[in-house]
């Protein structure tokens, strides 16, 4: 499932509109000349800030450290500390866990724009920014493309010539910051009050230049304490998961609370708990804040969880996101406790078995491979794995497509809305016009929600492994993470449950392990036309969310707003929501549904019939 974190942010100040831009016609070297005159000519080899920061209502403190290209950045949230360093050609991110992970792809580039950027403000020099290859837009920005970076624009206040705002592309979303209460220090003129968005913000107390260097060394953070645990040895193995809704789903404990069920989210940027159980685990929501899903953003939280048992495996001392997972405990029919993502899989090794439905859980110190599997290299950003695949469709060149590894997905391979507008896939992955986009019924608010319509890949090619003839969800969408044009898509369930897999986050590397032919046949999509959620306090109330029109579910009788009280005599609450949708995919069968309508109960005698996915 795709969680995309916006982390705490460093660089900000509100825009005040009142502020003209440098006009359009006005060349970057004479804007640029203005800007030299403003802040002041004065030779600063480094520079140190620090102060307060204030982040959807987490407060903490911020130290900032520059000289030439290189850059570190210190923030305390109490006792959490969060470190960034770039260095001479590497970048690393110690998160508030204490975890330290090389960056690289898109998070290197940005850390190295964000350290040109603020080179340019408080140690105002353009060594970093390649001027002579600056562009004026028709907006009056000045657009700079550092060496190794991302582009970014650049606004100056047409009067003063100081910058107003600095705008660049992170990931998914346009990130603008803004800059305000200057001040002259040690001969040049610097911000005090910096902003990004309406609730994120930080206010410098000092400003520290020098003509020497900063004593600072730009190098690897230093690792936290060890946070994961084993009841015996350096493994945990055999941990059983549930299957039947194409999640791997285990069961855990936070403290002594539960257990309840976690999702295994390889495409989770972070480790979340459920808001709606925070008070049954002994938790305190703490801030406030948003995550990105598929479909759209989400409120979000943070809370401190002492410790996270699986089986013979515990995780310390983690600070998570919360967020409301509802939605997803309708969809699932399961009490869930959280997703374990980033926070989670970075701790392990981690094996999934579908063939015995365990997991282990393995300590990646001295962690060796002997087996069948081949490797498949990914690459890490903002805490996803990432591959490159090549996908082929009739009629057209292999394209190149970079997905995420996305163990939440059910599906086979999700396709982002950009990747299929640009490449014409609703016309080349489908042999009939693309109908009426689908969202699941009951799921079309939710953050996790996606409107696609199907289609199917002729190869899809998962290096070393070749699968053919792909079911494709190609999404239409044009919120959310799915409406992203920074990748592609996502590799999800339908096609990783070919395999055993092995995830090494420390080595980037996923281990496939063929549970028979990769490339055997996909079993086509098989559909009652009724869409079920489950509520209740144990999950057994069954409501028809959805019918669709002129299938075997309109043909049996079912209406959305049904809730089916009985099977074949058997209660509801006797059954779980996997076990009444399976029912009605038994093609032949006998079905006796009773179910209550209103104020009255309807009784439903039908012999099922199953629809087919024909090839789109």
């Amino acid at each position: 499932m795709i969680l995309v974190f916006r982390p705490l942010l460093l660089l900000l100040a509100l825009w005040t509109p009142s502020h003209s831009v440098a006009s359009a016609a006005t060349p970057p070297a004479q804007a640029l000349q203005r800007w030299r005159k403003a802040v002041g000519s004065a030779k600063v080899q480094s520079v140190v800030l620090r102060g307060g920061l204030k982040e959807s209502s987490l407060e903490g403190r911020i130290e900032i450290s520059l000289e030439g290209r290189a850059r570190k950045r210190v923030t305390t949230y109490g006792t959490r500390v969060q470190e960034d360093v770039l260095g001479s050609g590497k970048a690393w991110r110690r998160d508030w866990n204490g975890q330290v992970e090389e960056l690289f792809g898109r998070d290197v580039t940005d850390a190295v724009t964000v350290a040109a950027i603020e080179s340019f403000l408080f140690r105002g020099t353009l060594d970093a920014l390649d001027p002579d290859a600056a562009e004026t837009r028709e907006d009056g920005a000045i657009r700079f493309h550092p060496p190794g970076g991302v582009p970014f624009e650049l606004y100056l206040d047409a009067a003063s010539g100081l910058p107003l705002r600095a705008v660049r592309q992170v990931k998914h979303e346009t990130v603008e910051l803004s800059f305000a209460d200057w001040r002259r220090v040690g001969g040049l003129k610097v911000p005090f009050s910096i902003q990004e968005g309406e609730d994120s913000a930080i206010v410098l107390e000092e400003v520290r230049p020098s003509r020497k260097p900063a004593g600072v060394a730009f190098t690897r953070p230093q690792d936290g304490p060890p946070d994961r645990r084993f009841a015996e040895g350096t493994q945990a193995l055999a941990i059983p998961f549930n299957f039947e809704n194409e999640h791997v789903m285990v069961k855990g404990r936070v403290d002594d609370a539960g257990p309840l069920w976690f999702m295994i989210d390889t495409g989770a940027a972070v480790s979340v708990v459920n808001k709606k159980r925070l008070e049954e685990m002994g938790l305190r929501a703490i801030g406030s804040g948003s995550i990105l899903g598929g479909g759209g953003s989400a409120d979000f939280a943070y809370a401190d969880v002492p410790r996270f048992q699986l089986g013979g495996a515990a995780l310390l001392g983690q600070r998570v996101g919360v967020m409301d997972l509802s939605g997803l405990e309708r969809i699932y029919g399961m009490p869930m406790g959280g997703i374990l993502g980033y926070d989670f899989m970075s701790r392990f090794v981690v094996r999934v078995d579908y063939d015995k439905s365990t997991v282990d859980l393995l300590d990646p110190h001295g962690f060796r491979y002997e087996g069948p599997g081949r490797r498949v290299p990914f690459v890490m950003q903002g805490e996803r794995p990432y591959l490159t695949a090549t996908v082929t469709v009739p009629n057209a060149p292999p394209l190149t497509a970079e997905l995420v590894v996305d163990s939440g997905a059910a599906g086979t391979v999700n396709l982002n809305s950009p990747f299929v507008r640009d490449n014409r896939l609703l016309e080349l992955a489908r042999k009939t016009p693309a109908g009426k986009p689908n969202t699941f019924a009951g799921s079309e608010k939710e953050f996790f929600a996606q409107t696609s319509v199907p289609g199917k890949l002729a190869g899809f090619t998962l290096p070393p492994y070749q699968l053919k003839e792909v079911p494709v969800s190609l999404m239409v969408q044009t919120t959310g993470a799915y409406a992203s044009a920074h990748y592609a898509g996502v590799v999800g369930q339908g096609v990783l449950q070919r395999f055993n897999q092995v995830y090494d986050y420390a080595e980037s590397t996923m281990i496939l392990e063929p549970r028979g032919d990769p490339a055997q046949p996909f079993p086509p999509h098989r559909s009652f036309g009724a869409t079920l959620l489950a509520d209740g306090p144990q999950y057994t109330t069954f409501t028809v969310t959805g019918v669709t029109p002129k299938t075997p579910a309109e043909g049996a009788g079912l209406k959305k707003g049904d809730v089916i009280t009985a099977v074949d005599g058997r209660p509801a609450s006797a059954l779980r929501l996997a076990d009444v949708r399976q029912l009605l995919l038994e093609d032949g069968a006998h079905r006796v549904l009773e179910v209550r309508r209103g104020e009255e109960t309807v009784t439903l005698d039908f012999t099922v019939s199953v629809l087919t996915a024909k090839d789109e």
